[in-house]
């Protein structure tokens, strides 16, 4: 077939523009293989304890130890019953992490190569029959119908709209994007506008994505947490059609998409972030799988990289009005420990 292929290609072209193709055509190949390599290659370690189910739950974590208390701890109260649930660090491998997932019963996936889109590829990789993916960010707050509605949403927005999603995200509090919908929703974007200016969305260079103050003026008014997001789950069958790169730092999506789009991308370097959410919103674009915002779930979103220094002096306020998702013991004092 290949000897035919290379003959009509001659008869077509030429001997020397046939040359020429083929050349190419081999380079191409080539650096697809490269981009594979790229993308899932690493060394890692998988403890494994799943049982093989259809939703999964994936946590990429390594890195804030001191959101745990909050974070994980919450997705572990609250993850469905029929997911299996996965930590995942990338370039790095935690012994608290471990600990955790053991007592859990949760599987625990390290990498060697600090590259999320590798982790992620890595650990769809290792739960064969996963079909529906959640997959959260360790420094990520949800509540007890996070899973749930999002799987709603999710069916909705693709039974409304005929097309199925790449994607679907909750509102995320501190977002340059969804944080709009979450002031519109409490009916804060007067103020806000007052505070802090312009009601701009778009991904980067907004205060809500550089300054601290705005970060910890919007976590004042989603506390107390669970109250603010029972106010967000009343609008079920709502949803906006994201329009521009979002965060994934809580998302659904299924592997069928992931495998069609060619996985997670990653960069020849380790250490290189955000390379996988910029790809996968550009693969949302090109194969017609529209990124959704599920305006019935709200989920918290700690801080930007910016903010995080001095959000974390605010965690011993931020218990005293919360102290149901910010327990007193973790963040009585100023004092948070990695």
């Amino acid at each position: 077939m290949m000897i035919q292929k290379a003959l009509n290609s001659v008869k077509k072209r030429g001997v020397r523009r046939a040359l020429s193709a083929g050349l190419a055509d081999l380079v191409v190949f080539l650096g697809k293989i490269l981009i594979c390599w790229r993308d899932h290659h690493s060394k890692h370690r998988f403890s494994n304890r799943s049982s093989g189910r259809v939703n999964l739950v994936v946590v990429l974590a390594g890195y804030k130890p001191y959101l745990w208390p909050v974070t994980l701890a919450r997705m572990a109260k609250y993850a469905p019953n029929d997911a299996d649930f996965c930590v995942v660090s990338s370039g790095m491998h935690s012994t608290e992490l471990e600990e955790m997932c053991i007592r859990q019963h949760w599987s625990y996936l390290s990498v060697t190569r600090n590259s999320p889109g590798v982790a992620l590829n890595k650990v769809i990789e290792l739960h064969p029959h996963a079909d529906y993916i959640f997959k959260l960010d360790e420094d990520i707050v949800v509540g007890k119908n996070f899973f749930p509605l999002l799987r709603q949403g999710y069916d909705h927005a693709w039974k409304d709209s005929l097309l199925e999603p790449g994607f679907c995200a909750p509102v995320l509090n501190v977002n340059g994007i969804s944080y709009r919908i979450f002031l519109r929703e409490l009916g804060l974007e007067a103020i806000y506008q007052e505070e802090f200016g312009s009601l701009v969305t778009r991904c980067g260079d907004l205060p809500v994505h550089n300054d601290p103050i705005t970060a910890n003026w919007i976590w004042e008014k989603t506390l107390p947490f669970d109250k603010t997001a029972e106010v967000f789950s009343q609008h079920t069958n709502c949803y906006s059609l994201c329009g521009t790169r979002f965060s994934i730092g809580a998302i659904l999506f299924r592997r069928s998409f992931i495998e069609e789009a060619g996985w997670f991308k990653s960069a020849w370097h380790s250490g290189v972030l955000g390379v996988d959410e910029d790809m996968i919103c550009r693969d949302c674009v090109s194969f017609s799988r529209p990124m959704y915002i599920i305006e019935s779930v709200l989920a918290g979103h700690f801080s930007f990289y910016p903010q995080e220094a001095s959000m974390r002096t605010k965690l011993p306020e931020m218990s005293r009005l919360d102290p149901a998702t910010f327990p007193a013991e973790h963040y009585a004092s100023h004092e948070t420990h990695e």
